[in-house]
């Protein structure tokens, strides 16, 4: 390869990668030391409930997946801007919806849980699970406990509470 091609190979890559933004932060390694599986009834109060288990068995760090289940009324927020500081609206709905996912990391025992609905007209919506989300017939939870780095939250100069080394 001659330095020509090679430059030319080089400054290609580079580009690339800016545009590509900026590099992914990796945390680890953990391991998953428990797993414990919830089912919640109705009328259970879905964050406030995960929220109690991961309290009650001492999870610091860790994983929450929400694999099935149904709310009769569900709080939420998302983001609504694309501007550097994100802008919020919080939403409540009523009705029965079914869970179409659900999940996020545990740091420093607080979990950060974004959830996806679906309705009776085959639409799908959702955000950051908030309290207040009441489960209409069950509500199935699984919750990992990691050991490894502990992770915490902090506000970036936006004030994004984003995941860091604790």
């Amino acid at each position: 390869m001659s330095i020509s091609s090679f430059v030319s190979l080089f400054l290609t890559t580079a580009a690339l990668a800016a545009a590509a933004g900026p590099a992914p932060r990796v945390f680890g390694p953990s391991q998953v030391q428990e797993v414990y599986r919830v089912i919640l009834d109705r009328d259970a109060l879905l964050l406030e409930s995960i929220t109690d288990v991961i309290r009650q068995k001492g999870v610091q760090d860790g994983q929450v997946m929400i694999t099935a289940g149904s709310v009769q009324e569900c709080s939420y927020h998302f983001v609504t801007s694309v501007a550097a500081k994100p802008e919020d609206k919080f939403k409540t709905v009523k009705g029965p919806f079914e869970i179409l996912g659900g999940g996020g990391i545990i740091a420093d025992g607080q979990p950060h849980i974004h959830i996806t609905l679906g309705d009776q007209d085959k639409a799908s919506f959702g955000g950051h699970l908030e309290n207040n989300c009441r489960v209409l017939y069950l509500a199935e939870v699984t919750i990992q406990k990691y050991s490894g780095p502990a992770l915490t939250r902090k506000r970036n100069e936006q004030g994004v509470a984003l995941i860091q080394p604790k």
